[in-house]
């Protein structure tokens, strides 16, 4: 079998197929390759970055934490770059590199991407600029919680009407209802994880008071606490015991 694989896998490299997974792969190695370019800008450290059959993978830490409008920035530049890659493979079809149909076909192809990167499900670029939009106007948790009942409503709504009915799009959607979960069960060490983050990275934003045991992400909070009014650092100085709970929580885009 492994001598099969040996000889099969450059002679599907070398087809058609092979030739379009390379595209799908350089398509989505492009978009990666600006989340991390963004990240790195704004000084969000990149922990790993993986290579897989479909394209790159970065694993950037903290995401979902910090500030709104630089997280807002991060996530929309993935987006905007299928916008641009319809100029590459014009410029390619311009130089005889790849034939007017197959432009087409690849252009169609990023254009699929970038509808279904845009879903309102998370983790998918979409689900990540639902996920913003909620963290400015309610707190952390349940920002988070309507996040994952959003995203699984939005996947029931694709299965229901068979929007996406077929056996890639069952399997991607089989892989993003695990994710959301998964992050459902993780939603308690991950704002264990968004506390350590603020107690080291100081809120500064609008002061906004706060009756509740939670923060707002997207304002430095006031709370009232039964020893009175507390500033957010205060109280999470108060709050958190074990300081280091929160490292080993990390978020993937």
């Amino acid at each position: 079998i492994a001598w099969l694989w040996v000889w099969f896998l450059p002679l599907m490299m070398l087809s058609h197929m092979g030739k379009t997974l390379w595209c799908l792969f350089g398509i989505l190695s492009i978009h990666e390759a600006a989340h991390m370019i963004a990240a790195r800008f704004f000084h969000y450290p990149i922990s790993s970055i993986t290579i897989y059959p479909f394209g790159l993978c970065a694993q950037i830490d903290y995401i979902g934490m910090g500030r709104i409008w630089q997280e807002l920035l991060i996530i929309l530049v993935g987006p905007l770059t299928h916008l641009v890659i319809p100029y590459l493979l014009q410029l390619f079809c311009d130089m005889d590199l790849i034939s007017v149909s197959y432009m087409e076909y690849l252009c169609a192809l990023n254009t699929s991407i970038l509808t279904f990167n845009l879903l309102p499900v998370f983790p998918l670029d979409g689900g990540r600029l639902m996920q913003a939009c909620y963290h400015l106007l309610f707190r952390y948790t349940m920002a988070q919680r309507l996040t994952y009942i959003s995203s699984m409503f939005h996947l029931f709504l694709l299965l229901y009407y068979r929007i996406l009915n077929t056996y890639s799009a069952w399997l991607v959607m089989s892989f993003l209802l695990f994710q959301i979960l998964f992050s459902w069960r993780q939603l308690a060490c991950e704002r264990m994880a968004f506390y350590h983050y603020r107690k080291v990275h100081p809120a500064k934003g609008m002061l906004r008071s706060n009756k509740s045991s939670d923060l707002y992400r997207a304002f430095t909070n006031m709370i009232q606490t039964k020893r009175g009014w507390m500033l957010e650092e205060d109280w999470l100085q108060v709050y958190i015991q074990e300081p280091d709970l929160g490292r080993s929580c990390h978020i993937i885009l």
